[in-house]
């Protein structure tokens, strides 16, 4: 391998960008913390609202059923001057009161005295028939007990520099005869409703009397908590059929003129007021925004008017189900959790996969807030709108940076390697090699590798017989290079030439599965096609292989490094090639890469033996060729018989059946069987079978 120290090795580069990469993630986590928790700001209040707002829009009507049953609107449209005309009023309470109404709400403020008095006068007898009480209050026997409940106004006066909230009643006689008030105003910003109204500190609103005197199970002292209106469902449209009408309605005049009564108010809560837009189609003239105004999707639906704004506050109040929204605690652990998570994990991921997970977790984001939103209102849309795109726009700028940066360094350094190894790898390992790099520091790393030992028999006396050195290179390097191919041919690794000997690897220095059949694969071709031949002689390679676990790194110096693989299994593989000298065999094989053949090549076993500096005794093996178009040789059945009766201590048989594969292998005999003839005459213990190799 080679000795040079390459300048900026790759692994150190891929070290390099992998901590500049997680540099990235916590700056991108940080900026994406950072976002989410602006976008609870008051300056997010825009954004943070949306999480609020889009379920409506996207689900249009949410609730079904008892709400749309227990709650009835009667729309006012005569004006007196710029007011709603209240000269009707008596006779549309007795007809509710006919129809079986229980609890009828006004939302209209009766705050002013009118010219003629006896209008006021009738409208307060109707409002006590309504209620089965006479003039002093006092229930009158017989009659059902209903009620009525009107509304007040509400202005904040500023006296002396000091503000306060002023109450602006009904008239006296209205206001002796109903039940109670209760504050009709809204509170919310822009004229943009979104929560339900319960009143002030002092005061309750009218939806709060009027959902207690319906029976509503209501908490007094948790009245001032915020609580969000879960819409019925958008405005209908006037004058359309197929409008949705969440919450039933009629007109005054159709209640006055065409009886409209039977089973429409029966045991219902009205609700009495203008019909929208009759005192002002303006915003704030009793006309308001909701939700459903926000991002209308089929188009712009009506204002809600404030007697339907009333009616859908009331249905939360009744029936409980109005929208919390999560604590201040809550919102922070969110957008901390998922910018930590979304900041650094879309940093670490590329491009085209960022956007994915991006678009992915804003559809996630979205579909949790619309599915959680009948109860719970919490600002997904702070994470989804603010901090995805924010990590998303530093992962993607930070990972472009870092790939474009590094890969200039990364092509130089490729360069480098396929420079330094060209000549020492396969093309296909070098291709590897330069993709996931290389370190040339000093020390190494456990692998599992194969390895090849290889030595030419009867080299040493050829060179003798040549006596010419240029002569003896000429043919060495003619051998090295076609066995040099038969190797990178299956993705092996030239690790050293010793003299005429190659030592060769595989799954080093890039891991390899195939390994071991890769190096059984080469030895074979390499034994077979490209004999060494001078002067008309061929002289024979030994291979000896075996696969293990050895430490596969950089030997040497600072001025000088090799590339090499040391441990007990290169010194096993080492030895398995020198045993050929004593069998006359070529290829020897251990037991442990004998296991990774699978039927691919024909082999015997050569015998169990403990060779020096090794404690346990090892299998070898005996290379035969290939078993596709081959059968196994009936001499290796009798040879293996011999070694089992060897192994069981019947030696005298054992040496019978040495003599019978001596005798069938022809006239040259088996080296193996002639090996153990000559161990048992010697009287060479055997214990088990297990031959001890004292020599190298």
């Amino acid at each position: 391998m080679p000795s040079q120290t390459i300048q900026n090795p790759r692994g150190l580069i891929r070290r390099t960008a992998r901590g500049t990469r997680i540099a990235a993630a916590l700056v991108g986590a940080v900026l994406t913390v950072l976002a989410g928790q602006v976008a609870l700001l008051p300056m997010g209040k825009s954004l943070v609202t949306m999480s609020y707002d889009i379920p409506f829009v996207l689900w249009g009507t949410v609730l079904k059923g008892s709400t749309q049953k227990d709650i009835r609107i009667v729309y006012l449209s005569e004006l007196e001057g710029d007011r709603l005309d209240r000269r009707s009023q008596a006779k549309i309470l007795d007809k509710l009161g006919e129809a079986g109404a229980k609890v009828v709400a006004y939302d209209i403020i009766f705050d002013q005295e009118l010219d003629d008095p006896t209008i006021d006068q009738e409208f307060a007898a109707a409002i006590r028939r309504f209620r089965g009480v006479d003039a002093d209050g006092n229930p009158i026997p017989g009659k059902p007990q209903r009620h009525v409940i009107l509304a007040c106004g509400h202005k904040t006066i500023n006296i002396s520099g000091m503000s306060g909230n002023q109450l602006i009643p009904p008239t006296d006689a209205l206001m002796a005869a109903a039940d109670d008030f209760g504050i009709a105003f809204y509170d919310d910003e822009s004229y943009f409703i979104r929560k339900v109204s319960t009143g002030t500190l002092d005061e309750s609103s009218l939806t709060w009397k009027t959902a207690a005197a319906a029976g509503a199970d209501l908490d007094e002292e948790s009245r001032m908590e915020t609580r969000w209106m879960n819409f019925v469902g958008p405005p209908p449209v006037p004058n359309d059929k197929n409008s949705t009408v969440p919450i039933p309605s009629c007109p005054a005049k159709s209640l006055l003129i065409d009886g409209e009564q039977t089973g429409f108010f029966k045991d219902k809560i009205v609700i009495v007021g203008g019909e929208p837009g009759v005192v002002g189609a303006e915003l704030g003239n009793d006309v308001f925004n909701t939700p459903y105004h926000r991002f209308p999707i089929l188009g712009k639906p009506p204002l809600m008017s404030g007697v339907e704004v009333q009616a859908n506050g009331l249905a939360n109040l009744i029936n409980g189900n109005w929208i919390t929204r999560s604590s201040h605690r809550f919102d922070t652990i969110l957008t901390v959790i998922a910018g930590l998570v979304i900041g650094a994990g879309l940093t670490l991921l590329r491009p085209l996969r960022a956007v994915t997970a991006s678009v992915a977790l804003a559809i996630a984001g979205t579909a949790a807030g619309v599915f959680s939103h009948t109860s719970l209102f919490w600002p997904w849309t702070a994470v989804a709108f603010a901090q995805v795109p924010v990590a998303l726009v530093w992962g993607v700028a930070s990972h472009s940076y870092i790939e474009r940066f590094f890969r200039i360094k990364l092509t130089a350094e490729q360069k480098a390697i396929r420079a330094a190894f060209a000549k020492y790898l396969s093309p296909q390992m070098l291709d590897q090699l330069t993709r996931e790099g290389f370190t040339t520091n000093l020390g190494g790393e456990k692998v599992r590798a194969a390895m090849m030992f290889t030595d030419l028999e009867g080299f040493t006396d050829m060179s003798e017989r040549l006596g010419d050195p240029e002569r003896v290179i000429e043919a060495l390097n003619g051998y090295f290079e076609r066995t040099t191919g038969h190797i990178f041919d299956h993705d092996g690794v030239i690790i050293s030439f010793m003299g005429d000997a190659i030592y060769a690897a595989w799954g080093a220095p890039s891991a390899d599965l195939d390994a071991p059949i890769k190096a059984v694969r080469a030895a074979w071709n390499l034994n077979q096609n490209d004999r060494l031949v001078v002067e008309g002689r061929v002289i024979r390679t030994r291979i000896g292989l075996h696969t293990g676990e050895v430490v596969a790194g950089n030997l040497g110096s600072s001025r000088r490094i090799e590339y090499t693989l040391i441990g007990d299994a290169v010194n096993l593989a080492a030895r398995l090639e020198g045993i050929n000298k004593l069998f006359g065999t070529s290829i020897l094989l251990s037991g442990s890469i004998h296991e990774h053949i699978n039927g691919e090549f024909l082999t015997r076993r050569v015998g169990q033996f403990a060779v020096k500096g090794r404690k346990e005794a090892v299998f070898v093996h005996e290379l035969l060729g290939p078993s596709e178009g081959n059968e196994l040789p009936a001499w290796v059945n009798t040879y293996h018989q011999a070694l089992e009766l060897l192994t069981e201590g019947h030696q005298k048989e054992a040496r019978k059946q040495f003599e019978l594969v001596n005798s069938q292998r022809g006239e040259d005999g088996d080296g193996a069987s002639q090996y153990f003839i000559e161990r048992l005459d010697a009287g060479t213990p055997m214990k088990n079978g297990i031959v001890v190799l004292k020599e190298k």
